[in-house]
């Protein structure tokens, strides 16, 4: 912490002006005490020299007495005792104040009394170190004494005194100027505070935050620079702030409104951030974050991706495929970001998840369409070629033999016209092109119309239908044709698969203002492998029964964009629901009522 920050203001000020009101009184005080001492010193030699003339004259006057009554007379005039020494030092007059009942003159003093002016010098009394002025002044022979010096002390005791009583008063008068110094001091630093702490509060309400907050009122017009350049400041942080703030939304909603899950991954590859994408393909990822992938994601081939990816000699993008154990496949683009690691660290990554399980499983249908058709198209056109081959051969087989290969020609031909037409029509379908007349339709007579179309296979297998509804029941808004077609497919497929002598139901149920339908056969079901995947065209459960009715694998497909088209949804059921085997296809179609 800086030194300067250990003294608050109020102390601060407090010292600088007890300092200067010492320093701005002490100098003067000084100054004038050594002029007020010299002054007095001067006054002192005054004196003493104006009584030492007078003692002369005093002394000259009384001529004709003795020294010791001259002496007296002297002092008695002065008003203070004056001693007296002969020049040879013989006779001498001793003053109470001599020191060892003598007094002596020094050859200084001596000489100053042998002129015109007395002698004068500054003693100090070697009993209690009190300063007295001592002065000398010659006197003539007189009748009855001899020539000689009288001596006056004056004591500097007095003046003394009273400049040691102006020190007292002056260094008992510092710590009252200091106290109220002090008290000024602080009604000042209060009186401020209390103007600054709106200037305190608003700087703080801007530091934790609140950046609309402005000074509006100032303590002084010295603070309104200060108060501009805060105001400003949070102006400026407010506007930065907002900037920030609506450029992190802006990008937030792009990451999180992606479709593929993003993985943002710091210079140690650890997790930093996931969007909602990926939130949804790795529940609970978000409270992983500052782990590495490979502990949340069991697949090491991500993670040696992702760690060649940050490395400092690795590739700036790499793709990894993964197969998570849901199944689902996802192409993984990492790229090199070095936006996404703190400073000093090595550049970061981000990662993409593509789910590609729709491409891989539309792959695997392409190859068994393309096998498919390929089977379904070459076996017809196998069995005309070599009956073709057959009958151009020389020489040609009996006329009774030759009606055979050209009926089985015509019957292959047939299958391939059905399945080409059936091809076309499902295109049609899936492009949208088939257009889709809804209207009220009696759908018994649909379900007739399409089981005369199956008569003949019908009587063939010895197979009956049943309905769980009369005609008149109920209506439904539906495009005849296609309901027709589709009661056509559904029921030749309980037909062909279902066992001899064994009734096709359709069954109905009302829910939720659709009319349900089920056409169910008693034949040994679709294995669960297989079905969510018959509705796709050309694929079969077992290729041979379908050979064998010269079914094109394309019905259940043709089915599935009819009840689409009617914007319902068609399903399987092995066994069907109060049936103990045999499969139900389930579909619905809207009421009339419901529609309306």
């Amino acid at each position: 912490m800086n030194s300067d920050l250990k003294f608050s203001i109020k102390s601060k000020l407090f010292i600088a002006v007890c300092l200067t009101a010492a320093i701005c009184v002490s100098l003067p005080l000084g100054f004038a005490y050594h002029l007020l001492k010299a002054d007095l010193m001067v006054d002192s030699q005054n004196s003493v020299r104006e009584k030492m003339e007078l003692a002369r004259r005093i002394y000259r006057k009384s001529d004709g007495a003795g020294v010791q009554s001259r002496v007296e007379a002297v002092s008695g005039m002065l008003g203070t005792e004056v001693g007296y020494i002969s020049v040879d030092g013989k006779n001498a007059v001793q003053p109470s104040w001599a020191v060892g009942d003598s007094i002596s003159l020094n050859d200084a003093q001596i000489r100053n009394a042998e002129g015109a002016q007395p002698g004068l010098q500054l003693h100090k009394d070697p009993l209690d170190g009190k300063e007295f002025m001592l002065g000398a002044v010659k006197v003539a022979q007189g009748v009855e004494s001899p020539a000689g010096y009288l001596v006056i002390r004056e004591s500097l005791h007095g003046p003394e005194e009273r400049m040691g009583m102006i020190l007292k008063v002056f260094f008992w008068a510092l710590p009252i100027v200091a106290l109220v110094c002090y008290g000024v001091i602080r009604f000042v630093t209060m009186q401020l505070s209390s103007s600054v702490e709106s200037m305190v509060r608003t700087a703080e309400a801007v530091g934790q935050g609140n950046y609309k907050r402005r000074i509006r009122s100032f303590p002084d017009k010295e603070f309104i620079p200060l108060a501009n350049s805060i105001n400003w400041m949070a102006a400026r942080i407010d506007e930065h702030v907002s900037t920030i703030t609506g450029q992190r939304n802006k990008i937030q909603a792009v990451f999180n409104g992606m479709w593929d899950g993003v993985m943002v991954l710091d210079g140690s590859c650890r997790i930093l951030s996931v969007n909602r994408a990926l939130q949804d393909i790795f529940p609970g990822i978000q409270n992983d974050l500052d782990r590495t992938p490979l502990e949340i994601i069991p697949s090491p081939d991500l993670y040696d991706a992702c760690r060649e990816v940050v490395g400092p000699e690795g590739p700036e993008a790499t793709t990894v495929q993964i197969v998570l154990p849901n199944g689902r496949v996802y192409d993984v683009n990492i790229v090199r970001s070095p936006h996404t690691s703190e400073p000093g660290q090595g550049p970061g990554a981000i990662a993409v998840f593509h789910d590609i399980s729709e491409i891989k499983r539309l792959e695997t249908v392409r190859q068994d369409f393309v096998a498919n058709v390929s089977h379904e198209l070459r076996t017809p056109l196998t069995s005309v070629k070599g009956y073709a081959e057959t009958l151009l051969s020389d020489p040609p087989p009996p006329e009774s033999i030759q009606k055979n290969f050209l009926a089985t020609i015509e019957k292959n031909a047939n299958h391939m016209c059905k399945i080409v037409d059936d091809l076309l029509n499902l295109s049609r379908l899936e492009s949208g092109h088939e257009k889709v007349e809804l209207m009220p339709i009696d759908p018994t007579d649909a379900l007739r119309e399409a089981w005369e179309a199956c008569s003949g296979l019908a009587k063939k297998r010895k197979v009956d239908l049943k309905r769980s509804f009369e005609k008149g029941d109920f209506t439904v808004m539906a495009d005849s044709g296609q309901l027709m077609q589709l009661f056509r497919n559904l029921l030749e497929n309980g037909i062909k698969y279902g066992p001899e002598e064994n009734p096709v139901i359709v069954e109905h149920r009302v829910r939720e203002g659709r009319l349900q339908f089920a056409v169910i056969d008693s034949g040994p079901g679709i294995p669960a492998a297989d079905q969510p995947r018959i509705f796709e065209r050309f694929y079969s459960v077992e290729k041979f029964r379908r050979n064998e009715f010269g079914s094109t694998g394309l019905g259940l497909a043709i089915s599935r964009h009819i009840v689409s088209n009617h914007g319902g949804e068609i399903s399987v059921q092995c066994p069907p629901e109060g049936h103990r085997q045999g499969t139900a296809f389930v579909f619905s179609l809207p009421l009339m009522q419901a529609v309306s």
